[in-house]
Protein backbone atom coordinates (compact mmCIF):
# COMPACT_ATOMS: atom_id res chain seq x y z
CA UNK A 1 0.00 0.00 0.00
CA UNK A 2 2.60 2.76 0.81
CA UNK A 3 4.67 1.66 -2.80
CA UNK A 4 1.38 2.23 -4.20
CA UNK A 5 1.07 5.66 -2.51
CA UNK A 6 4.95 6.42 -3.18
CA UNK A 7 4.34 5.20 -7.02
CA UNK A 8 1.34 7.47 -7.33
CA UNK A 9 2.66 10.85 -5.76
CA UNK A 10 5.75 10.06 -8.24
CA UNK A 11 3.88 10.25 -11.04
CA UNK A 12 1.41 13.02 -9.77
CA UNK A 13 4.24 15.12 -9.72
CA UNK A 14 5.68 13.95 -12.84
CA UNK A 15 2.71 15.30 -14.53
CA UNK A 16 2.98 18.31 -12.95
CA UNK A 17 6.55 18.90 -13.95
CA UNK A 18 5.58 18.24 -17.53
CA UNK A 19 2.34 20.28 -17.62
CA UNK A 20 3.96 23.21 -16.33
CA UNK A 21 6.93 22.95 -18.82
CA UNK A 22 4.31 22.74 -21.87
CA UNK A 23 2.33 25.31 -20.06
CA UNK A 24 5.42 27.83 -20.54
CA UNK A 25 6.07 27.45 -24.38
CA UNK A 26 2.24 27.75 -25.37
CA UNK A 27 1.44 31.11 -25.72
CA UNK A 28 -2.14 31.70 -23.58
CA UNK A 29 -4.85 33.25 -25.35
CA UNK A 30 -9.00 33.95 -24.97
CA UNK A 31 -11.28 33.58 -28.66
CA UNK A 32 -14.09 36.37 -28.26
CA UNK A 33 -16.96 36.00 -30.99
CA UNK A 34 -19.98 37.94 -29.58
CA UNK A 35 -20.97 37.15 -26.18
CA UNK A 36 -18.95 33.47 -26.91
CA UNK A 37 -15.40 33.05 -25.46
CA UNK A 38 -13.17 30.27 -26.40
CA UNK A 39 -9.67 29.66 -24.08
CA UNK A 40 -7.20 28.58 -26.32
CA UNK A 41 -3.15 28.08 -26.33
CA UNK A 42 -0.66 27.97 -29.35
CA UNK A 43 2.15 27.28 -29.88
CA UNK A 44 4.96 28.74 -32.55
CA UNK A 45 7.34 26.97 -34.45
CA UNK A 46 10.95 27.39 -32.93
CA UNK A 47 12.83 30.32 -34.17
CA UNK A 48 9.16 31.32 -35.63
CA UNK A 49 10.02 33.28 -39.19
CA UNK A 50 7.07 35.35 -40.44
CA UNK A 51 8.72 35.15 -44.82
CA UNK A 52 7.78 31.22 -44.08
CA UNK A 53 4.97 28.65 -44.03
CA UNK A 54 4.81 26.44 -41.73
CA UNK A 55 2.23 23.66 -40.90
CA UNK A 56 -0.46 23.64 -38.26
CA UNK A 57 -1.43 20.80 -35.48
CA UNK A 58 -5.31 21.39 -34.01
CA UNK A 59 -5.33 19.25 -30.88
CA UNK A 60 -8.58 18.62 -29.55
CA UNK A 61 -8.59 17.19 -25.70
CA UNK A 62 -10.67 14.50 -23.71
CA UNK A 63 -13.78 15.30 -22.16
CA UNK A 64 -11.96 15.63 -18.75
CA UNK A 65 -10.16 18.52 -19.51
CA UNK A 66 -12.95 20.70 -20.53
CA UNK A 67 -13.17 24.14 -18.42
CA UNK A 68 -11.93 27.78 -18.74
CA UNK A 69 -8.76 27.36 -17.10
CA UNK A 70 -6.86 27.60 -19.93
CA UNK A 71 -4.57 24.81 -19.12
CA UNK A 72 -6.09 21.48 -18.63
CA UNK A 73 -6.50 21.44 -22.44
CA UNK A 74 -3.01 20.55 -22.64
CA UNK A 75 -2.88 17.57 -20.82
CA UNK A 76 -2.25 14.47 -23.62
CA UNK A 77 -0.62 17.08 -26.45
CA UNK A 78 2.01 14.94 -27.73
CA UNK A 79 5.33 15.24 -26.18
CA UNK A 80 6.92 13.86 -29.40
CA UNK A 81 5.83 17.73 -30.55
CA UNK A 82 6.83 19.51 -27.52
CA UNK A 83 10.06 18.42 -26.64
CA UNK A 84 13.11 20.23 -27.47
CA UNK A 85 14.02 17.78 -30.17
CA UNK A 86 10.47 17.51 -31.61
CA UNK A 87 10.29 21.29 -31.62
CA UNK A 88 13.82 20.93 -34.06
CA UNK A 89 12.18 18.10 -36.09
CA UNK A 90 8.68 19.39 -36.39
CA UNK A 91 8.82 23.01 -36.72
CA UNK A 92 4.86 23.45 -36.30
CA UNK A 93 2.30 25.29 -34.73
CA UNK A 94 -0.07 23.82 -32.49
CA UNK A 95 -3.58 25.08 -31.57
CA UNK A 96 -5.22 23.50 -28.52
CA UNK A 97 -8.37 25.15 -27.48
CA UNK A 98 -10.93 24.43 -24.71
CA UNK A 99 -13.92 23.25 -24.77
CA UNK A 100 -16.33 24.55 -21.93
CA UNK A 101 -17.18 22.43 -19.19
CA UNK A 102 -21.23 21.87 -20.30
CA UNK A 103 -20.01 21.60 -23.85
CA UNK A 104 -18.54 18.50 -26.44
CA UNK A 105 -16.32 18.60 -29.10
CA UNK A 106 -19.67 16.82 -31.12
CA UNK A 107 -23.14 15.57 -29.90
CA UNK A 108 -24.50 12.02 -30.80
CA UNK A 109 -28.41 12.87 -29.50
CA UNK A 110 -29.05 9.41 -29.98
CA UNK A 111 -25.91 7.49 -28.93
CA UNK A 112 -25.31 4.58 -28.48
CA UNK A 113 -28.39 3.45 -31.04
CA UNK A 114 -27.57 5.98 -33.55
CA UNK A 115 -24.13 7.53 -34.62
CA UNK A 116 -25.83 10.61 -36.32
CA UNK A 117 -24.14 14.08 -35.03
CA UNK A 118 -26.69 16.98 -34.86
CA UNK A 119 -26.84 19.21 -38.01
CA UNK A 120 -24.81 22.08 -36.59
CA UNK A 121 -21.83 21.89 -34.68
CA UNK A 122 -21.79 22.71 -31.34
CA UNK A 123 -20.36 26.00 -29.70
CA UNK A 124 -17.19 25.38 -28.68
CA UNK A 125 -17.00 23.73 -32.47
CA UNK A 126 -17.46 26.44 -34.13
CA UNK A 127 -15.99 29.01 -31.97
CA UNK A 128 -12.61 26.74 -32.84
CA UNK A 129 -13.56 26.65 -36.32
CA UNK A 130 -13.86 30.43 -36.78
CA UNK A 131 -10.86 30.50 -34.34
CA UNK A 132 -8.59 29.14 -37.19
CA UNK A 133 -10.02 30.88 -39.96
CA UNK A 134 -9.01 33.93 -38.27
CA UNK A 135 -5.67 32.20 -37.63
CA UNK A 136 -4.84 31.25 -40.73
CA UNK A 137 -4.87 35.46 -42.11
CA UNK A 138 -2.93 36.39 -38.83
CA UNK A 139 0.00 33.68 -38.79
CA UNK A 140 2.33 32.21 -41.95
CA UNK A 141 0.51 28.67 -41.43
CA UNK A 142 0.93 26.46 -44.89
CA UNK A 143 -2.84 25.60 -45.61
CA UNK A 144 -2.12 22.69 -47.45
CA UNK A 145 -0.75 21.09 -44.27
CA UNK A 146 -3.22 21.86 -41.92
CA UNK A 147 -3.76 18.29 -39.29
CA UNK A 148 -5.81 18.11 -36.47
CA UNK A 149 -5.94 14.94 -33.75
CA UNK A 150 -7.25 14.20 -30.56
CA UNK A 151 -8.37 11.42 -28.25
CA UNK A 152 -11.45 10.57 -26.55
CA UNK A 153 -13.94 13.35 -27.10
CA UNK A 154 -11.41 14.81 -28.71
CA UNK A 155 -10.88 11.83 -31.24
CA UNK A 156 -14.60 12.25 -31.79
CA UNK A 157 -14.07 15.87 -32.60
CA UNK A 158 -11.57 15.24 -34.89
CA UNK A 159 -13.35 13.12 -37.22
CA UNK A 160 -16.39 15.44 -37.23
CA UNK A 161 -14.44 18.33 -37.74
CA UNK A 162 -12.94 16.34 -40.69
CA UNK A 163 -16.43 15.55 -41.88
CA UNK A 164 -17.41 19.55 -41.64
CA UNK A 165 -14.66 21.42 -43.01
CA UNK A 166 -13.29 18.46 -45.51
CA UNK A 167 -11.46 21.09 -47.40
CA UNK A 168 -9.56 22.45 -45.06
CA UNK A 169 -7.67 19.23 -43.39
CA UNK A 170 -4.73 17.55 -44.68
CA UNK A 171 -4.93 14.60 -42.52
CA UNK A 172 -6.37 13.55 -39.26
CA UNK A 173 -5.24 11.70 -36.58
CA UNK A 174 -8.73 10.30 -34.13
CA UNK A 175 -8.26 8.11 -30.93
CA UNK A 176 -10.50 6.04 -29.26
CA UNK A 177 -13.30 8.19 -30.97
CA UNK A 178 -16.82 7.03 -32.12
CA UNK A 179 -17.82 8.51 -35.47
CA UNK A 180 -20.69 10.01 -37.66
CA UNK A 181 -19.91 6.83 -40.25
CA UNK A 182 -23.28 7.88 -42.32
CA UNK A 183 -20.44 10.74 -43.75
CA UNK A 184 -17.71 8.56 -44.29
CA UNK A 185 -18.30 9.27 -47.65
CA UNK A 186 -17.10 12.65 -47.54
CA UNK A 187 -13.78 12.24 -46.13
CA UNK A 188 -12.84 9.07 -47.67
CA UNK A 189 -10.06 10.20 -49.67
CA UNK A 190 -8.24 12.21 -46.51
CA UNK A 191 -5.41 10.75 -45.58
CA UNK A 192 -6.16 9.63 -41.80
CA UNK A 193 -4.62 6.97 -39.74
CA UNK A 194 -6.64 5.99 -36.05
CA UNK A 195 -5.58 4.50 -33.25
CA UNK A 196 -7.63 2.05 -30.55
CA UNK A 197 -7.07 0.21 -27.50
CA UNK A 198 -9.30 -3.50 -28.11
CA UNK A 199 -9.90 -3.65 -24.46
CA UNK A 200 -11.40 0.28 -24.60
CA UNK A 201 -14.13 0.31 -21.50
CA UNK A 202 -15.10 3.80 -22.85
CA UNK A 203 -15.51 4.40 -26.46
CA UNK A 204 -16.35 0.39 -27.41
CA UNK A 205 -13.48 -0.28 -30.13
CA UNK A 206 -16.02 -1.17 -32.70
CA UNK A 207 -16.87 2.13 -33.26
CA UNK A 208 -13.36 2.62 -35.19
CA UNK A 209 -13.41 -0.59 -36.88
CA UNK A 210 -17.13 0.32 -38.03
CA UNK A 211 -15.84 3.66 -39.50
CA UNK A 212 -12.78 2.17 -40.85
CA UNK A 213 -14.47 -0.13 -42.98
CA UNK A 214 -16.98 2.42 -44.15
CA UNK A 215 -14.05 4.13 -44.98
CA UNK A 216 -12.58 1.42 -47.00
CA UNK A 217 -15.84 1.00 -48.12
CA UNK A 218 -16.30 4.15 -50.42
CA UNK A 219 -12.64 3.54 -52.00
CA UNK A 220 -10.61 5.54 -49.07
CA UNK A 221 -7.88 3.77 -47.76
CA UNK A 222 -7.40 4.63 -43.87
CA UNK A 223 -4.46 3.21 -41.83
CA UNK A 224 -5.68 1.71 -38.31
CA UNK A 225 -3.64 0.27 -35.31
CA UNK A 226 -5.65 -1.55 -32.97
CA UNK A 227 -3.45 -2.09 -29.49
CA UNK A 228 -4.30 -5.37 -28.16
CA UNK A 229 -5.44 -5.67 -24.36
CA UNK A 230 -5.42 -1.54 -23.55
CA UNK A 231 -7.82 -0.11 -22.50
CA UNK A 232 -9.26 3.88 -23.04
CA UNK A 233 -5.71 5.86 -22.29
CA UNK A 234 -4.39 4.30 -26.15
CA UNK A 235 -3.27 7.83 -26.61
CA UNK A 236 -0.55 7.28 -24.83
CA UNK A 237 0.93 4.35 -26.94
CA UNK A 238 -0.74 6.25 -30.32
CA UNK A 239 1.43 9.59 -29.86
CA UNK A 240 4.75 7.52 -29.67
CA UNK A 241 4.19 5.29 -32.43
CA UNK A 242 7.14 4.58 -34.89
CA UNK A 243 6.73 7.01 -37.33
CA UNK A 244 3.48 8.41 -36.91
CA UNK A 245 4.76 12.27 -37.43
CA UNK A 246 6.95 11.64 -40.17
CA UNK A 247 3.47 10.51 -41.93
CA UNK A 248 1.59 13.10 -40.55
CA UNK A 249 4.35 15.96 -41.69
CA UNK A 250 3.88 14.56 -45.34
CA UNK A 251 0.84 14.89 -46.25
CA UNK A 252 -0.59 17.89 -47.89
CA UNK A 253 -3.49 18.63 -49.79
Amino acid sequence: MKISFVLLLLIFVGYSKLLAQTSDTFEKKIYVADRDTLPYRILYPENYNKKKKYPLVLFLHGAGQRGSDNKSQLVGIPETLTSATGRKKYKCFILAPQCARKDVWVKFPNFPTGLQATTEPTISAKLTNNLLIELEKELSIDKRRIYITGYSMGGEGSIDFLIRNPHLFAAAVPICSVSDTSKAKSICNIPLWAFHGSLDDVNDVKYSRIMIEALKKHGGNPKYTEYPSVKHASWNLAYKEPGLFEWLFMQQK
